[in-house]
């Protein structure tokens, strides 16, 4: 009788260890998500633009549309493409324990023109 019970504790330990190893794999989850809305001018094409050389036709060929244009006092137009990044994650642990973030990352490129010839360029990032 002896070795019976060594022979059924060995049993349920196996049994044990193997739920607690098979529920593992489906007590943590997690996720996360990127969402983009807007233009984001990469650095490569921005770098391209050359004050005095670049024209209104190659920016918006390249760029397209911009989000907005404003007519500027000395008679010079601005032009804004704008962009906003939004991140987000979590998880959780049984179910039980959980968290998450988001972050949001914004910016925008700006040319000035005038007589359809690009004057300035800026970044805000």
């Amino acid at each position: 009788m002896h070795r019976r019970s060594i022979v059924l504790h060995s049993l349920v330990c196996c049994a044990l260890v193997a739920s607690v190893g098979a529920l593992s794999g489906c007590l943590i989850s997690s996720h996360s998500a990127e969402s983009f809305t807007g233009t984001k001018v990469s650095d490569a094409t921005f770098n391209q633009i050359e004050p005095g050389v670049t024209t209104e036709k190659w920016i918006r060929g390249t760029l397209g549309e911009p989000t907005l244009k404003t007519k500027l006092e000395d008679g010079s137009d601005l032009w804004k493409w704008q962009y906003s990044k939004v991140k987000s994650s979590g998880g959780a642990i049984l179910f039980v324990f959980g968290g998450s973030s988001t972050s949001t990352t914004a910016g925008a490129a700006y040319v000035q023109m005038k007589d359809g010839i690009v004057t300035k360029r800026w970044r805000a990032d």
